[in-house]
């Protein structure tokens, strides 16, 4: 019996223009057209560079993220205790200006040490929270779902089973393989209680699951116990993330042309800055484009990269100044730059919440 090989894609090929300048296969030698066909034709399919951006997110659950000392009792449906070692490390494993965010008391410690008044202040520093003896929370709660389950199903194949002299096959039938899904399921709802009040200051479920599928005749899904693990460990930062400040990445999308009658030059600084950007170089970018703006005082796009290196360096003023200076410049709404006035104003608002809750 004999079988196809997969066809093989097509390598990116040296057009006679790269030649002559002497780029290798595959390389960018003509960015400049083709960003310029992006800019023209929308539907092309274009993906437009982008640079990342690492930033600090306050928690959504800005009362829990308040407390300092937390116990983690344990969970409804945890016999093992699994979820609760979990659910302490991953509290424990937050740090926030270099320290911990989070100290966690020892559930061994006796009861009725656990959330008592407060005990004394550090009179060298009369404007410091009070320092207090045991838990000003307790994270308890339940586990809703911790399993999985294999769902069965059946693929067929084709097999030649008689050639002529010439190897082509006469004659063929179907063969019925068993396969698996493999699906992991894991959802806890933590309550996390204010140990003076009693209040519960967040009841929520998270959830998350996991899944692998194989035929028999071509290898086995992942194993079930891997994909739970998995699944938890996503679940549990959900919640680690939902009452701690943690960090984010944002992909911030460059704009390389406007309307304006860019020259050569100006084009190729603006190229040029973009492929330090996406190498990781925004430094140089950003002193390319600086470069370029002196030259080319018109159009939307030279203000919004000048806007992209202030919100880089969190200079949230300038950056907005930039990017209001491209919305004034464009003659129709630039939805980049619309979303780029939106994150400064999401970034302000940020900046305050995290303000509250640094300890």
């Amino acid at each position: 019996m004999r079988t196809l090989s997969p066809v093989r894609a097509f390598s990116p090929f040296v057009s006679p223009l790269q030649a002559r300048a002497g780029f290798p296969a595959g390389s960018m030698a003509l960015r400049l057209p083709a960003l310029a066909l992006c800019g023209l034709l929308l539907l092309c399919g274009c993906a437009a560079p982008t640079v990342k951006k690492s930033t600090l997110a306050p928690a959504p659950a800005a009362e829990v993220a308040r407390l300092t000392r937390l116990k983690v009792a344990p969970f409804d449906n945890d016999g093992a205790g699994q979820v609760r070692a979990a659910v302490e490390n991953a509290l424990a494993s937050v740090v926030v200006d270099g320290r911990p965010y989070f100290t966690i008391v020892d559930s061994s410690a006796p009861a009725a040490d656990l959330g008592k008044p407060l005990q004394w202040i550090d009179s060298s520093r009369p404007k410091a929270r009070p320092i207090r003896y045991g838990a000003e929370g307790t994270v308890q709660g339940r586990v809703n779902e911790n399993g999985w389950r294999d769902e069965s199903s059946t693929e067929t194949r084709k097999e030649c089973v008689a050639e002529n002299d010439k190897g082509r096959c006469v004659r063929w039938r179907n063969r019925i393989v068993q396969c698996i899904t493999r699906v992991a399921r894991f959802s806890f709802t933590p309550r996390v209680v204010n140990k003076d009040t009693g209040e519960v200051l967040l009841a929520q479920e998270f959830a998350e699951s996991g899944q692998s599928s194989a035929c028999l005749d071509k290898g086995s899904p992942a194993s079930g116990a891997s994909l739970l693990s998995a699944a938890r460990a996503k679940a549990i930062g959900q919640f680690r993330n939902h009452v701690a400040p943690h960090s984010v990445s944002l992909d911030i999308p460059l704009l390389t042309e406007d309307d304006s009658g860019m020259d050569a030059r100006t084009k190729t600084l603006v190229s040029g800055g973009v492929d330090f950007a996406t190498s990781g170089q925004t430094g140089k970018a950003c002193q390319v484009w600086r470069s370029a703006a002196r030259s080319h005082a018109a159009g939307f796009a030279l203000p919004y990269l000048l806007g992209v290196c202030a919100e880089l360096e969190d200079n949230l003023d300038l950056a907005e100044e930039q990017f209001a200076l491209a919305a004034q410049r464009a003659h129709d709404p630039v939805p980049e730059i619309s979303a780029a006035l939106w994150r400064i104003k999401t970034a302000r608002a940020d900046r305050d919440r995290l303000e509250q809750q640094r300890k």
